[in-house]
């Protein structure tokens, strides 16, 4: 390629040369004969002619190829402006291509976002609505038990309340059979007593003294304690032997054991005889 594009300037050359030595030539022929005519005939050496042409021709030839060499030169410029453009065009391509895929992959990675607070927000809302139906059911179940518990409670209370009330009813009527039986065997121990007191010349009406007798279930005595003096010693001392001299209240050992520990292991009598009474 680069051969026949310096084939042709050389052509192109050589043309050039041949026509400017066919133009010296002619003007050369007219000149001659004009001169003939007109002046003397001289004689001029021509050998100079084939080498002035030859020597203007080489400088023609530099300038073609300096032209060749400017218009390589501009086209490899042009050559490398389209690539250039080409490179700046496919990158420009490529970026409007990457930047169409980020667009897509930040579109996608949005809607997975949403789907999955979408997702999230399904999961949080069935989690609570599965406490707080969890809740109330709890709730009620609490509710339940709370009421069993306290119909439980009211009821074991009502059979409490009415033990309560049986027993009080058979303590009444114990107590009442107790208060009789008291009262019964108190009288008799009064009675044995009286008996045995010799009155004091100091006694006068309405002297009052009291005692603790201490006593065995068969009725024996084993102690005798003032706790409440007459004011008159005399009085209290005939009424203290009084009751040591029955000894034994043989009545008592048929008194009911709980009876007996209740009113007579430690029993309280109030001395006052009945010819002493207002």
């Amino acid at each position: 390629m680069d051969q026949n594009r310096f084939s042709i300037p050389m052509m192109i050359s050589v043309l050039l040369h041949i026509a400017l030595l066919i133009a010296f030539l002619v003007n050369w022929n007219f000149f001659k004969t004009k001169k003939n005519e007109d002046y003397p005939q001289h004689f001029v050496m021509a050998t100079l002619v084939d080498l002035k042409p030859k020597a203007i021709a080489k400088p023609q030839q530099n300038k073609e190829q300096n032209l060749d060499a400017k218009n390589f030169e501009d086209l490899k410029n042009l050559k490398k402006q389209q690539e250039q453009k080409k490179k700046e065009a496919e990158a420009l391509e490529q970026k409007k291509k990457d930047q169409a895929a980020k667009e897509s992959a930040d579109k996608a990675e949005k809607l997975k976002q949403q789907k999955q607070k979408e997702e999230q927000a399904k999961a949080a809302k069935a989690k609570a609505e599965a406490e707080k139906k969890k809740k109330v059911e709890a709730e009620k179940q609490k509710a339940e038990a709370e009421l069993k518990k306290k119909r439980e409670q009211e009821a074991q209370e009502e059979k409490r309340r009415q033990e309560a009330a049986r027993q009080e009813q058979e303590k009444h009527i114990a107590d009442t059979a107790d208060d009789a039986n008291v009262k019964s065997y108190s009288e008799l121990i009064r009675e044995r007593v009286e008996q045995n007191w010799s009155r004091p010349p100091s006694a006068r009406t309405g002297m009052v003294c009291e005692f603790v007798i201490d006593m065995l279930p068969n009725g024996q005595v084993v102690k005798v304690t003032l706790t409440k003096s007459s004011g008159n010693a005399a009085y209290d001392m005939s009424a203290e032997q009084a009751i040591k001299r029955v000894e034994r209240f043989t009545e008592i050992k048929d008194v009911p054991i709980d009876v007996f520990e209740k009113y007579f292991r430690r029993f309280k009598f109030v001395f006052n005889p009945e010819d002493l009474r207002q």
